[in-house]
């Protein structure tokens, strides 16, 4: 089963009613080695940060996530009636046994206030229809970067198509410059022991530092290597899901791979067509840093 490749970066809206009246929810993420949530929610909201990330870790799995819960309209509003003969009641009580004049309703108000603040810093779970418009924010947050990530992929694929046809270039170059150096090679060994040895030595001791000297150009292994992991690479596309640290270990192997090739050729059309794979690489890199 294909799961979808998500983008590090997006954002998502929601609004609509809830217990704290009409509220909009705003998520954003960026890019992040890991995963990390900043939540600003208003005080009548307090309370309710652990459950909105527990909402958020679930959704996002790796990068920086910034959630904004703004109320439409705020309007005042008065405590529990209940919460206020409680209060009224424990006032009135306190003031008996201190022979103080009974408590003003502004007394009260007071109290009861200062109580649901301290009441509010608990851990809350959300209210449903809070938790609706949260749910719909990081839904609308979910296809954005779903989408981006799909754009993300094709972007890495066209790079690595490209990367693909240069390695193949240089596939085919390869036997062909390795014959012409051996006989280069060859060629100039004879014309150093003819001009500085009293006896020449032999044909097959002049061909084994030939081919000794020759074997030095041979990128076979690094060619192979490089086919191995661009496979892997989009293997790991075609998985999806959470593919960005993956991805990016691999493009490390790739660079080495690619730069061990430009040290080992002494091609002119060679080192070209290697620092048209190091480009293909930094720009996949940009765009596997932006992949969760």
């Amino acid at each position: 089963m294909v799961r979808a490749t998500h983008s590090m970066t997006g954002a998502g809206f929601a609004a609509g009613p809830s217990e704290l009246g009409e509220v909009r929810v705003e998520v954003r993420t960026v890019n992040g080695r890991g995963f990390s949530a900043k939540l600003r929610l208003p005080s009548i909201a307090s309370g309710f940060e652990a459950a909105v990330e527990e909402r958020v870790r679930a959704a996002v799995h790796r990068g920086s996530v910034t959630v904004v819960l703004e109320r439409a309209q705020v309007t005042a509003t008065l405590p529990d009636r209940e919460m206020l003969r409680s209060v009224g009641r424990a006032l009135a009580e306190l003031a008996s046994d201190l022979g103080l004049p009974p408590p003003a309703l502004a007394d009260v108000m007071q109290a009861a206030t200062a109580t649901g603040r301290v009441d509010s810093q608990t851990s809350r779970p959300l209210p449903p229809g809070l938790a609706a418009v949260v749910d719909r924010a990081l839904a609308d947050l979910e296809a954005h970067r779903t989408a981006d990530g799909a754009g993300t992929v094709a972007a890495v694929i066209a790079e690595l198509d490209q990367l693909d046809a240069l390695r193949q270039q240089t596939a085919v170059r390869t036997p062909q410059l390795q014959a012409e150096y051996r006989e280069r090679l060859r060629q100039r060994v004879q014309e150093f022991v003819q001009a500085h040895l009293p006896a020449a030595p032999s044909a097959f001791d002049v061909l084994r530092e030939v081919a000794t000297f020759a074997d030095r150009i041979d990128v076979a292994e690094e060619l192979q290597r490089l086919a191995a992991h661009t496979a892997e690479v989009r293997a790991v596309l075609g998985r999806g899901g959470e593919v960005g640290r993956r991805l990016e270990f691999l493009l490390q192997e790739l660079l080495r791979e690619t730069n061990t090739l430009g040290s080992k050729s002494p091609d002119t059309s060679i080192a070209h067509a290697v620092v048209g794979m190091k480009t293909c690489i930094e720009r996949m890199k940009e765009q596997v840093a932006n992949l969760e």
